[in-house]
């Protein structure tokens, strides 16, 4: 039988999730979703007080390989 890691993600109450939870759960380093990010790629990240953050339920999608 296989071994399933649990992850830990903190999603805000609003379904925001910052670059270094979204990573974790797409299995990436946060530096991966930053180059993503200035590449088009990946879910779609916007910028809130300077931070980078990401929509739950579009790195969900992403995640299952659906368009970003």
């Amino acid at each position: 039988m296989d071994d399933v890691e649990v992850i830990r993600v903190r999603v805000l109450p609003d379904g925001r999730v910052d670059r270094k939870n979204a990573a974790m759960a797409l299995g990436r380093e946060p530096k991966t979703l930053a180059e993503w990010k200035r590449l088009g790629l990946g879910p779609k990240g916007f910028l809130v007080g300077g931070r980078v953050f990401y929509w739950w339920a579009d790195v969900q999608s992403f995640a299952r390989g659906e368009a970003a």
